[in-house]
């Protein structure tokens, strides 16, 4: 995300992301460079989901947070939340790569 988010001024933008909580232990296996079982410290909102909500609610979750996060903070400038969310999408893009 660093060069997608640098190309536009940004330090960062919040992510909506899953894991599994299993045993009291959260257990991500998406992450880049990290064992699953590392720790994962720092969020801004934790939520616990169903299987059935990966999909559709997720991502409403996702925009509910960002337009509050976008509300009240003065990191992005004017930006609107269509141009934060295409840059987040261009982001997951880079990610790919």
């Amino acid at each position: 995300m660093g060069i997608v988010l640098d190309r536009y001024g940004l330090q960062y933008i919040p992510e909506a992301h899953c894991y599994l909580r299993y045993e009291g232990v959260r257990i991500d296996i998406t992450r880049s460079g990290a064992e699953p079982t590392d720790p994962i410290d720092r969020f801004l909102s934790e939520e616990a989901i169903v299987p059935a909500q990966i999909g559709d609610y997720k991502v409403q979750l996702h925009h509910r947070f960002l337009r509050s996060w976008l509300a009240n903070t003065d990191m992005v400038g004017s930006r609107s939340f269509a141009e934060i969310w295409k840059i987040r999408e261009e982001s997951i893009v880079a990610l790919a790569q």
